[in-house]
């Protein structure tokens, strides 16, 4: 039997070592809609500055913002295929990768920013681990504020919205369902279409937050705010587990650490962002309309059996559903509600 003195396997373990090289650099490819210069966008391009400096180049991020990747849609295809490795998904689209991370957009659920904030305090980390479960590495959640109703015409009563053409992002069958109970007939055409669909007439109103019609110019096509939160609307960056597990466990753990406090971060700040969106949308001339607040109460009861009907049908995790709304009444119980 051939014996290898201790002198020998030295030398071809550091042989071995010559020719596997230093540990290969990954660049991770995100896609997302949010443009140049977005808050967003400045924030990410931060953090994997930083990144790329902690991890020595081992780490680096190559941005595709303001949608040159596609739509949602789009991008999920590109990362199943590792085209792109991860991407930028809202609240309309997340339940691609796990139904229950659109829990926190069931229309006409919470009724302000402190509901909402008060369940999140408790549901984030089972939502982010369902989906790091489902493959899909994750930084927490990211909010932009209600969505709200955005119009070329005023709309107070749903007789205001007879023959309207109303934007439902492609795939949300929750906030399609909601609009069908209330016997509006929605239109549904991705995020990315939604400005052109505005601009020739395929659309005339679009349920969005502030920050994102600003963002993405669509209250320049728009002239009123119905003033009612409708949903919730939140984002999120997700990460093919498998080009992120070519890290290294440190950089992995330095990914996460600094993505995490950016998104925990935007996220901090994001009501206010909401509250003074709406302030300059205003200021760029739309027009605050009240809607009828006995028809409101009548619209909560019908959405929220449309509600029940897609926990039911499996939209949402039924266990989650219930979850969130003990939360909401120990919560509204504690104000005296």
């Amino acid at each position: 039997m051939l014996r290898t003195s201790p002198r020998m396997l030295l030398m071809l373990l550091a042989a071995a070592a010559w020719q596997a090289g230093p540990l290969a650099a990954q660049e991770l490819k995100i896609a997302t809609l949010a443009p140049e210069g977005s808050d967003w966008m400045v924030a990410m391009r931060a953090g994997a500055g930083e990144i790329e400096q902690r991890s020595e180049g081992r780490v680096s991020f190559k941005f595709y913002g303001g949608g040159v990747q596609g739509n949602d849609n789009q991008v999920r295809r590109k990362m199943r295929i590792g085209q792109v490795h991860g991407g930028t998904f809202t609240s309309g689209t997340i339940h691609h990768f796990d139904p229950s991370a659109q829990l926190y957009s069931m229309p006409m659920v919470f009724n302000n920013f402190n509901e909402v904030m008060y369940v999140r305090a408790h549901l984030d980390p089972k939502i982010r681990q369902r989906l790091e479960d489902r493959g899909f590495v994750n930084f927490g959640f990211t909010g932009a504020g209600f969505g709200y109703l955005m119009s070329q015409e005023p709309v107070r009563t749903l007789a205001d919205m007879e023959g309207e053409k109303t934007w439902v992002q492609e795939g949300d069958t929750v906030a399609y369902a909601a609009f069908k109970s209330l016997g509006i007939s929605p239109v549904t055409m991705p995020l990315t279409d939604v400005l052109t669909g505005l601009q020739t007439g395929l659309l005339d109103s679009a349920s969005i937050s502030p920050v994102g019609a600003l963002v993405l110019q669509w209250h320049t096509k728009l002239r009123y705010i119905s003033n009612l939160p409708l949903a919730y609307v939140y984002g999120t960056l997700l990460i093919d587990r498998r080009p992120f597990s070519r890290l290294s466990p440190a950089d992995q753990a330095l990914v996460r650490e600094v993505m995490e406090r950016i998104y925990s971060s935007l996220d901090g700040k994001s009501n206010a962002d909401n509250e003074s969106s709406l302030r300059a949308l205003q200021g760029s001339g739309l027009q605050l309309i009240e809607p009828d607040r006995e028809e409101v109460a009548r619209w909560r009861e019908v959405v929220f059996a449309s509600n029940r009907e897609q926990v039911r049908q499996g939209a949402v995790d039924s266990g989650l559903m219930r979850e969130m709304l003990d939360l909401l009444a120990d919560y509204r119980a504690q104000l005296g509600q």
